[in-house]
């Protein structure tokens, strides 16, 4: 009896201790296809069924040309106050309300357990607005919903649909038809965050400013904020980092933009935020688009398993004048050094702009003197032509004397003959 008690006990807290365990390897068990799907798996998968491409791209893109079987859902349909057209409202980019994005994604024929790759343009310039890598962001800011609606499996096309036409593989403008349905899920509440919860973690989670180096440090203030710097504690993790850009050399723009090898992210992230997978991490960025990508690589590629999303980011932030602010302090000095940049630039055009001027003479002066030159030869060509085909002067005095004095002989001879004759 003791034994059958001891072996119960015994079970009941292997079962309690495994619960944890259970709890995560299932919530990495439940994807189905890769967080990062390359345009070969897709083209080979085209026909799966449960699969749903969802091209984020305008209307007017879209109908001109798409993946075939992909549907169109617009970016823009995914958050509130979309960036530049609401700026009385802080902040941008919000998460919709629950209803609406239910009737979303059940209108398109999404459910729960559909197989979701999300397909948008990544090209266009890369300075000096980055175009091309708030549009690479954008397609994961769809993803990112997704996965707060529920939706377990989805994905991004590395590349999006630029790097899968830049391969020649098929388009059309055939729009399939939508079988609508009732969405079912479950909004995971927790992945997204507020302002009160990342200022009561500071200090304890490990915070990820996802924004570039110079916007993290105070040095450049991004438009959308009220101040400079960075959430106190915050770590920089730049999201273009993971970002590989194919540049077309003619244009210097990017022809479409993939992400980076999986061992180079996953080094990153480990050098950056650290081995310990179940730590809480809380990413941020400028208005959600930069953060989206980081949420969505370290929850979905590289495996961190306590991930959130500080939605209102730096721009919310910001314009709570009582959170605190850190930057280095060397924003007059950066504004100093790039007047003095400025300067030495402007110089620099200048002296450019003089030695093109100079260059230019010193051609036109190299083109007169060689003119000249072709003159001269000329010139000495015929001269010694004439001088080929003319009588020495040397010669012509003899001719000429010996001309004289024949003539002088000739006269002397024949008035002796006349006198000869006259005797």
């Amino acid at each position: 009896m003791k034994r059958a008690v001891l072996v119960g006990v015994l079970l009941v807290l292997a079962v309690a201790f495994s619960l944890p365990a259970l709890k995560v390897a299932r919530a990495q068990q439940v994807r189905d296809i890769p967080a990062i799907v390359s345009t070969e798996w897709l083209a080979q998968n085209l026909d799966r069924p449960g699969l749903v491409i969802v091209d984020t791209r305008s209307p007017e893109e879209y109908k001109a040309e798409h993946i075939p079987g992909s549907i169109n859902i617009p970016e823009a349909s995914w958050y509130t106050n979309a960036p530049f057209t609401v700026p009385t409202e802080v902040p941008w980019m919000e998460l919709p309300p629950k209803e609406h994005l239910f009737n979303l994604l059940g209108s398109h024929g999404i459910t729960s357990d559909s197989l979701v790759v999300i397909v948008s343009s990544t090209s266009g310039p890369v300075a000096p607005v980055p175009l091309a890598l708030y549009k690479t962001a954008g397609a994961a800011r769809v993803a990112i919903t997704l996965l707060y609606a529920g939706v377990r499996n989805v994905a991004l096309l590395d590349g999006g649909f630029d790097k899968w036409k830049a391969e020649g593989r098929p388009v059309t403008d055939i729009v399939p038809s939508i079988r609508p349905t009732t969405y079912y899920g479950t909004v995971k509440e927790d992945m997204i965050v507020t302002k009160d919860y990342v200022a009561s973690k500071i200090g304890q989670a490990i915070i990820i400013d996802s924004r570039d180096l110079i916007v993290y440090l105070g040095f450049v203030q991004e438009p959308w904020t009220a101040r400079v710097g960075h959430i106190p504690t915050a770590r920089n993790f730049p999201t273009p980092l993971l970002y590989e850009l194919n540049i077309d050399p003619t244009t210097g723009e990017a022809k479409y933009t993939t992400f980076k090898s999986l061992e180079f992210m996953k080094s990153l992230a480990s050098y950056i935020i650290g081995e310990d997978k179940k730590q809480e991490v809380i990413v941020y960025c400028g208005v959600g688009g930069y953060a989206s990508t980081m949420y969505f690589v370290l929850s979905e590629v590289l495996g961190y398993t306590n991930v959130k999303m500080y939605d209102g980011s730096a721009q919310e932030w910001t314009h709570d004048f009582s959170l605190p602010m850190a930057y280095e302090g060397l924003a007059e000095d950066y504004a100093s050094l790039m007047g003095l940049y400025t300067s030495l630039s402007n110089s620099y055009s200048s002296l450019i702009n003089d030695y093109a001027v100079l260059q230019g003479e010193h051609f036109t002066l190299r083109g007169d003197y060689s003119t000249l030159q072709e003159k001269y030869k000329e010139l000495q060509a015929k001269y010694e032509a004439m001088v080929a085909t003319s009588t020495p002067l040397y010669l012509t005095i003899v001719f000429v004397v010996t001309t004289i004095i024949f003539l002088a002989l000739s006269i002397y001879f024949a008035a002796k003959a006349r006198a000869v004759k006259k005797a």
